[in-house]
């Protein structure tokens, strides 16, 4: 039998994505970054279409790491927890361009990185009320939301000048 104590831990530690949510400065900025060099990879692994899927099952998962670690440490908002910040760039990622050159490809991955990073810690517009919703659907939202934000200011910005975005390839 699972000691329900120790699954809490190990959930609450996936819900870090341990050690990254313990790093003393910028745990969220370098969660954004690891997330969007794996959601990348894993985005030309399954391609498009099944892409989203994973997204909506990570969504559904990291929801419930974020309860885990709430039940264990009584926290509100704890900034260790980052699994919401893979879950918001894997968004923002849908965002980038559908190309063969590197350089362009690499301009639109830092694109969608810095617009996360953007929406993400200043919280305008609507993001901020998303985070104010209780337990591990506020902590998951906000960040749902700064992707969504990002992904589609990166899409207008990459459409008006006539760049092919990969959500296109649907």
């Amino acid at each position: 039998m699972i000691n329900k104590k120790k699954l809490l831990i190990f959930l609450s530690k996936l819900a870090e994505v341990y050690p990254i949510g313990r790093f003393k400065y910028a745990p969220g900025t370098l969660a954004s970054l690891v997330g969007l060099v794996f959601g990348y990879y894993i985005l030309i692994i399954l391609k498009i279409k099944l892409f989203l899927l994973f997204v909506f099952i990570f969504v559904i998962i990291s929801y419930l790491l974020c309860e885990a670690h709430i039940r264990l440490h009584n926290k509100k908002d704890p900034k260790e927890v980052v699994v919401d910040e893979f879950a918001g760039q894997f968004v923002a990622l849908l965002g980038i361009i559908d190309t063969s050159s590197i350089s362009c490809l690499l301009m639109s991955l830092l694109l969608s990185f810095l617009l996360f990073r953007f929406f993400d810690i200043t919280k305008i517009g609507p993001i901020k009320k998303f985070e104010k919703l209780p337990g591990g659907f506020g902590i998951i939202t906000d960040d749902l939301v700064a992707g969504l934000c990002a992904f589609l200011t990166q899409a207008a910005i990459l459409t008006s000048v006539s760049q092919p975005l990969i959500i296109k390839t649907l």
